[in-house]
């Protein structure tokens, strides 16, 4: 008995469970955003901003994913504008490849804004955001941004940006990742005269990011 008590000892096999996945991404994106039509002074295809996107997102062993973000964009002129941002949404698995993302984000912009507002020409505002994402994975490394939409409006003025885009991401390793993606962007127009409501074509970007995740 004494001999066999070490033998069996020896045959027990310890699991070690498998590393727990990331839950925490950190990122950078930078764009530069080009007119989407001539208007007034500005012409089709010109430079019209670049940004800069640092952001910070979570996600919950319930599927919702929180983030936030800060965007200082820097305007042709001279002029800037910065955007500060949370959201969250809920990832919806609707295949092993294919997942549906929407969310809801509150955030506030400042400086040269060019929103207009009583009789301020650069009001700074809060506003809130509805995104509808979906990614479908390709592959391993590959997955393809199929659809990024946006409908962005502010409290109590007219400034609303609608926009879409559409990109890929490709995966370095388990928790690094580049992507690059192109988006066409909306305005709508002045609405003390006809025609009301309406919504004209305003950026055009091309946008390359880096995620870590931890």
């Amino acid at each position: 008995m004494s001999m066999a008590a070490p033998a069996f000892a020896a045959d027990q096999v310890v699991e070690v469970p498998p590393p727990s996945s990331p839950t925490w991404t950190i990122g950078i994106e930078g764009s530069p955003e080009f007119y989407a039509i001539n208007n007034g002074s500005n012409r089709s295809g010109t430079l019209a901003d670049s940004y800069y996107k640092l952001s910070v997102s979570h996600n919950f062993d319930n599927n919702f994913v929180g983030g936030v973000f800060i965007q200082p964009t820097f305007k042709s002129g001279g002029k800037s504008q910065y955007y500060l941002e949370g959201s969250l949404g809920y990832k919806f698995k609707l295949t092993d490849a294919f997942t549906l993302t929407p969310s809801v984000g509150i955030g506030y912009t400042w400086h040269d804004t060019g929103i207009v507002k009583d009789a301020e020409a650069n009001a700074n505002v809060a506003y809130y955001a509805l995104y509808l994402a979906g990614d479908l994975k390709l592959s391993k490394q590959w997955t393809w941004n199929a659809f990024n939409l946006r409908w962005r409006n502010a409290f109590n003025t007219t400034w609303e940006t609608p926009k879409v885009a559409t990109g890929v991401t490709y995966n370095i390793d388990s928790t690094n990742a580049v992507y690059a993606n192109v988006g066409y962007s909306w305005k709508k127009i002045n609405t003390s005269s006809a025609p009301y409501d309406a919504l004209a074509g305003d950026k055009i970007n091309v946008a390359i990011g880096y995620k870590h995740s931890f």
